[in-house]
């Protein structure tokens, strides 16, 4: 048993036999829209292009009943390759599904899944469950691999994720990872933002927002960017996984604290 509890991040590559059912509606989906698998972004005509997948899903709920695995995606990406995956969906076999809500580049689709069609080849899906001593707090999946976030207890764990073909790509203690908001960065965002200091335009300054905290606005503006860091990198991880999906075998960058027993902002 690890001497703390790890949060980790496992990756698995697509291949033969170690593909699920939503994996294997997006490639599909790709193949008929004919976009591949990757497109670029940028803001600028001369800004930098950042890569991401034409089509990404963030498992949102799983339910394994007797005869069928019912799954909630969110599932993001390019209009025309969301539409070839409505189409891929009307198509499939063993496969029924309602699309919950949409806008232009996602939706929240439901899907009943035959249990012979779809779950007969695969030995372990987080989809359906976890290995023994680990919790799965997301699970991405893109045509390319699939993505797990979990806590760990057990060292048995992780040899299970590897015997099944995941990657490690990172590991730390879950007290290492912490996104909460210590009471200050907390009392200094909330009041930014009901005194407007986030509106278009913008209500209050930096300046008078520290007067009316009495605190210097040094202090203030350094409170907001710690508190802004951890809010922006924890939706990125978990509502937008797929701008870092191809960063992540290298390194997941998350905001740290102090140690305890040491002041924090």
């Amino acid at each position: 048993m690890p001497a703390d509890p790890l949060l980790v991040f496992a990756l698995r590559y697509s291949n033969e036999g170690r593909t699920c059912i939503a994996q294997e509606l997006i490639q599909k989906a790709e193949q008929l829209c004919n976009m591949g698998s990757l497109v670029g972004c940028k803001l600028g005509e001369s800004g930098r292009e950042l890569l991401r997948p034409v089509l990404a899903a963030k498992l949102l709920y799983a339910s394994n009943h007797e005869d069928n695995l019912e799954v909630w995606l969110r599932v993001s990406g390019e209009p025309q390759a969301l539409q070839a995956l409505e189409t891929v969906m009307k198509r499939e076999k063993g496969v029924s599904f309602q699309i919950v809500s949409e806008n232009k580049y996602s939706i929240i689709v439901r899907l009943i899944l035959s249990k012979d069609r779809w779950c007969s080849n695969c030995q372990w899906c987080p989809l359906a469950r976890a290995p023994p001593g680990s919790m799965v707090k997301s699970v991405l999946m893109t045509s390319d691999f699939m993505l797990v976030e979990l806590v760990v207890a057990k060292t048995q764990a992780l040899k299970a994720l590897e015997s099944r073909g995941f990657e490690i790509v990172y590991s730390a203690r879950v007290e290492e990872v912490d996104f909460a908001l210590t009471a200050k960065q907390e009392l200094a965002l909330v009041l930014a933002y009901l005194y407007g200091y986030y509106s278009h335009p913008r209500k209050i300054s930096i300046k008078e927002l520290a007067a009316k905290l009495r605190i210097s606005s040094s202090a203030l503006a350094e409170l907001l960017r710690k508190a802004e860091l951890k809010v922006i990198t924890r939706y990125v991880m978990e509502e937008l996984p797929h701008y870092l999906i191809h960063q992540v075998m290298y390194a997941i960058p998350v905001p740290r604290e102090g140690r305890s027993g040491k002041t924090q902002s």
